[in-house]
């Protein structure tokens, strides 16, 4: 396991990539840094249950109104602008950063950002929050940067024109790779990353129009005039059009016709980035697909979908709670890449209901020991079991 450090930005925890730790913005506030703390934990112990179950379980100090209420105190510094999980990550180097939008299921009414929307993977309407979510990539694994719960109305911002802004305020620097679907394009994004120097890889619709010379080109045009080049790139055979110097939405960029082995048809791939080569643009899209695994992560994993907060600063409270979680085990992950995310989530949690077993354990650990041994089960001695474990792995060590 990582060192645990005492630094001056807070506890800290070193992996082989970065380094997470609590800043000092919110060690100040003692009650907050007590409550996420332990709130922290108590997700990593349990991560299917909720404040109130986990409480009743003793796995909790303080009481679920006093974590209520610091939730909501967490949330509103979010929305405020005062915290951001990078500040949890004060080394994190990445020049990829990746956005895209999942549907989180709710329940209830009147709950922020909550709607009746359709599940494009179900097909079927459902109350759901639009959450636009932004991962860095470092170390080939994802680590949560920003996320925004987008509101369907006129007063707020879309989700195209959430990355625009991202790109605007500089939270994507000159040089960095951006990555999104093409559900998230829009001229002005692609437009502001030209300006900035940020080099956009995005899908356009299969109907796209592009201009060259003055003249119109959709895809017909462009496989018709386009000498086809063929690549292997990561063991997969592709087919490729390539049409440089281009404009769509009044922005020049690179555009590929792309078809991989197994592809129905042509990924129409526009890029910024005039200068990269054909193998670069498609490695780095494919990248994209990662942030789907993330999104998997937080609902299978960690429970993203079993909350009833209602408030938007609850809400982002306990959405910035659980991107926390999901860093501090990309962390680890770091130091153990040989084994999935959900595995690493399953052994710290072990280890931690291990050194500190919740309440519950006690008041059952006796009557549940005879029974245990009546039925012919030898409950092993704790203490002996630590001792002949490190004998083992001292014994490893030697050798």
């Amino acid at each position: 396991a990582p060192d645990g450090l005492k630094t001056k930005g807070g506890i800290s925890m070193k992996g082989a990539e970065l380094q997470f730790s609590i800043p000092e913005k919110l060690e100040e506030r003692t009650p907050l840094f007590q409550s996420i703390l332990e709130l922290i934990v108590m997700t990593l112990k349990v991560p299917h249950l909720s404040i109130n179950g986990a409480n009743k379980l003793g796995i909790l100090l303080l009481s679920s109104s006093n974590h209520y209420e610091h939730l909501a105190e967490l949330g509103k510094m979010v929305i405020n602008g005062k915290i951001s999980l990078e500040d949890f990550l004060p080394n994190l180097q990445s020049n990829t950063t990746i956005s895209d939008a999942t549907l989180i299921k709710r329940k209830g009414k009147r709950i922020y950002g909550a709607k009746r929307l359709r599940n494009y993977v179900s097909g079927v309407h459902e109350r759901l929050q639009d959450v636009l979510l932004t991962v860095k990539r470092c170390g080939g694994l994802n680590y949560i940067s920003r996320f925004k719960i987008i509101n369907h109305n006129k007063r707020h911002l879309s989700k195209p024109k959430e990355l625009a802004k991202m790109i605007k305020t500089g939270e994507i620097r000159s040089g960095d790779w951006f990555i999104y679907d093409g559900g998230l394009k829009s001229g002005e994004n692609v437009r502001e990353a030209r300006k900035a120097g940020v080099k956009v890889v995005t899908r356009l619709d299969i109907n796209f129009v592009v201009h060259r010379f003055g003249k119109e080109f959709r895809k017909e045009d462009i496989l018709n005039s386009v000498k086809a080049i063929k690549r292997t790139i990561d063991g997969v055979s592709h087919t490729i059009y390539e049409f440089k110097r281009c404009i769509w939405q009044g922005t020049m960029g690179n555009l590929f016709l792309i078809r991989g082995d197994g592809y129905s048809d042509f990924i129409p791939l526009f890029t910024t980035a005039l200068n990269s080569k054909q193998e670069t643009v498609i490695r780095k899209y494919k990248e994209r697909f990662l942030i789907e695994l993330t999104n998997k992560e937080l609902k299978s994993y960690l429970n993203i979908e079993g909350n009833y907060f209602r408030t938007k600063e609850s809400n982002y409270g306990f959405f910035f709670l659980l991107c926390l979680v999901y860093n501090l085990v990309q962390c680890m992950h770091s130091e153990l890449p040989d084994i999935s995310f959900k595995d690493v989530l399953e052994h710290l949690s072990s280890y931690l209901l291990y050194v500190d077993p919740p309440k519950c354990v006690f008041a059952v650990e006796e009557p549940f020991e005879r029974l245990l041994r009546d039925i012919g089960y030898e409950v092993p001695d704790k203490m002996n079991t630590g001792l002949t474990e490190a004998m083992l792995l001292s014994g490893v060590a030697a050798t």
